[in-house]
């Protein structure tokens, strides 16, 4: 099982940052699989603004070779 660390976090929180986008992930736990939660800065963020968050969520992780499985509502995620 493949296993992000707190630095990969770091760095994917700094990428989101570097994009204009004002959200920021937080790693939840690791049993079974990992899981994550994103914190919006802002209660009234766009669709537009969510959408680039996953696509920057997805360009990063994917760059580390990782696959994500979002829950319902799309705050939490999973990385595979």
């Amino acid at each position: 099982m493949k296993i992000v660390s707190i630095t990969e976090i770091l760095e994917c929180n700094e990428f989101i940052k570097g994009k204009g986008l004002e959200f920021k992930i937080h790693l939840r736990d690791a049993c079974g699989k990992q899981s994550c939660w994103i914190e919006s800065f802002h209660d009234k963020n766009s669709s537009g603004q969510w959408e680039e968050l996953y696509k920057a969520l997805e360009e990063f992780f994917g760059r580390l070779r990782f696959r994500l499985e979002y829950g319902e509502d799309k705050t939490d995620f999973w990385l595979l």
